[in-house]
């Protein structure tokens, strides 16, 4: 089943950009690897401090290269070459995985990613941190339905919990981990991570957001009539 994973993730090689521009919002149209070690990466660029980052592209040790395309507004399109190594691209697409849409910021990437399966999520999540780049997931939904799992209800620890078992297959059949293995990847109890995972579940469908997971069709009510 074909996942979208919305995700938040490091984003080292535009660390010197964001120390000189702050308040710089970058959102990604394209990203191409143009040999085995470039990345040509298309962006909208957002400042209110052109010059300090058109200064900062052309100084910065790991932007190789940078050409401005377009302005429009008050946004302004650059192409950006950057090191293949310095970014998880062919961790991504040997998966696969589909870019859909990615924000940058000084507090790192909001990505939208589809991924071809639960094991392609995980296998991904692994690798980043393996590379010690913090992965943190926001929601997942299924690309075929558009169901969502939304987790801004949740603690971090109920958020791991969950994110665990949906990557690692635990609510399906049959399960892809049993709560002992799912509980040894958190680093707790299983008794805890049972807890966790009924609570960060309550909290889901006790807030409102998930009315329309469970909600009756049209046609299954006049069928169960």
């Amino acid at each position: 089943m074909s996942l979208i994973a919305t995700y938040q993730l490091d984003t080292p090689v535009y660390d010197s950009l964001f120390e000189e521009v702050p308040d710089l919002r970058l959102e990604v149209e394209q990203a191409v690897a143009c040999s085995p070690d470039s990345l040509s990466v298309t962006v909208w660029a957002e400042t209110d401090r052109w010059t300090a980052f058109e200064t900062e592209l052309e100084r910065s040790e790991t932007v190789k290269g940078s050409q401005h395309l377009r302005s429009e507004d008050d946004q302004a399109l650059y192409q950006i070459w950057v090191p293949v190594s310095e970014t998880t691209y062919w961790d991504w697409t040997s998966l696969g995985s589909v870019l859909l849409s990615a924000t940058i910021t000084r507090h790192g990437a909001t990505v939208r990613m589809e991924f071809p399966d639960h094991e392609a999520l995980s296998t991904y999540r692994d690798w980043c941190l393996e590379q010690d780049i913090q992965f943190s997931l926001n929601s997942l939904s299924d690309a075929s339905s558009g169901s969502p799992l939304n987790f801004q209800s949740l603690t971090s620890s109920q958020r791991e919990v969950i994110a665990l078992a949906v990557e690692h297959g635990y609510f399906e059949v049959p399960r892809g981990i049993s709560m002992i293995e799912l509980a040894a990847e958190c680093g707790i109890s299983d008794q805890a991570a049972s807890e966790r995972l009924r609570r960060g579940l309550s909290n889901l469908l006790g807030d409102g957001r998930f009315d329309t997971l469970w909600a009756s069709s049209p046609e299954s009510a006049l069928e169960a009539k």
